[in-house]
């Protein structure tokens, strides 16, 4: 009788445990994102879950109307909207990707330019780099 209770008290753990953490957290992120869908309104710029970004031009029961470009009006699920995309976070997001200029990389850069210039300059004049390289491969 105590293998059997034993076994039964493993399984009302393992239901405990699943519980907590598969059950609980899934059930306040689907609130929060419910939460998230009712103080959506018109003008908001929103992220699909695919990733497109778009302007709330028009809210209906189960869907809205997303202004992906000028002139561009697509219809989506109200559940495919992934999230509300605030000014604040565009302007963190644009402060981050701007990349910072390290003195050996514009160095290496300029010379680049510089080789890129004297190819377009031959080029130009009609002078040809690969018959040099056919007469002394031979």
């Amino acid at each position: 009788m105590s293998g059997s209770g034993l076994i039964l008290i493993y399984i009302i753990l393992f239901i405990g445990v699943f519980y907590f953490l598969a059950v609980r957290p899934q059930r306040r992120q689907r609130r929060a994102h419910q939460e998230m869908l009712s103080m959506l309104k018109k003008g908001d710029e929103v992220v699909t879950i695919g990733g497109i970004f778009g302007v709330v031009k028009e809210l209906r029961e189960d869907y809205v109307v997303l202004e992906i470009a000028h002139r561009t009006k697509v219809r989506f699920l109200k559940r495919s909207i992934s999230s509300i995309v605030s000014e604040e976070e565009e302007e963190e997001e644009y402060e981050e990707e701007e990349p910072e200029e390290i003195e050996g990389e514009t160095d290496e850069n300029e010379e680049a330019e510089d080789d890129s210039e004297a190819d377009d300059d031959a080029a130009e004049s009609g002078e040809d780099d690969s018959d040099d390289d056919e007469e002394t491969s031979r």
